[in-house]
């Protein structure tokens, strides 16, 4: 794992969606009905299709990225790590594209195509942050969980910061918006803790978390931490 320098990681499209997962996403509490397990098979292989998976990272000394630093829950979060890793993973336009094709006329379609395509995020942040975590063990470092700019009392407004270091646009097509909204949608930004001793950094619990109302875990009834 290099320092101080991005690098694109080389992710594969998954050869599947976790449509039980989906099926959280869409708000199923339980076991999902056999219909909507039958919706989500219907719009999983399209938007697969669709996907084009890409991510950077960025390892870097904690101190060095001070400025994205911004309230108390972060800094919890990488206590103890003297070094950071920064990343970035989009699934590209196409699936953007594919979720407003599948709402032309289905309003279920479009639903269940947004929450197969969070989902499907999930999948290739997870995939990514395995390849670090064995990058990490192969220099017998240990890594944090992810956290990204929304939980807690991290604030948004930390997006164009972290995506101009990882350099998104050029390297992967991620572009910020001015009120802080990432294109293509289906994409995520987060920090990882870096160490030499073992660590799993600090969720900040769901009580005072920006993302509370909107959160895609909450909606699946589990939380980040979990």
């Amino acid at each position: 794992m290099s320092t101080a320098v991005c690098r694109v990681l080389e992710l594969k499209r998954p050869e599947e969606i976790d449509l039980a997962q989906a099926a959280r996403y869409l708000g199923a509490r339980g076991e999902p009905d056999s219909a909507t397990m039958a919706l989500l098979d219907r719009c999983a292989r399209p938007l697969l299709n669709a996907a084009a998976p890409r991510a950077v990272y960025l390892r870097a000394k904690k101190e060095d990225l001070a400025s994205l630093w911004q309230g108390a829950d972060v800094e919890r979060h990488l206590a103890g790590c003297p070094e950071a890793v920064l990343l970035a993973v989009t699934l590209g336009p196409g699936v953007d594209a594919q979720i407003r094709r599948a709402g032309i006329g289905d309003v279920a379609a479009q639903a269940a195509t947004d929450a197969l395509a969070s989902t499907l995020a999930e999948q290739v942040c997870d995939q990514a942050e395995e390849i670090l975590r064995s990058m990490a063990r192969d220099q017998g470092l240990y890594l944090t969980g992810r956290y990204s700019p929304g939980y807690g009392d991290w604030p948004i407004a930390v997006q164009p910061r972290l995506a101009a270091l990882l350099d998104t646009q050029k390297r992967i097509g991620l572009y910020v918006t001015d009120t802080f909204l990432m294109l293509p949608r289906k994409s995520v930004t987060a920090v990882l803790g870096l160490s030499d001793v073992p660590v799993t950094g600090k969720r900040a619990g769901c009580a005072h978390c920006a993302l509370r109302d909107k959160c895609e875990y909450r909606k699946r009834g589990v939380t980040c931490e979990s």
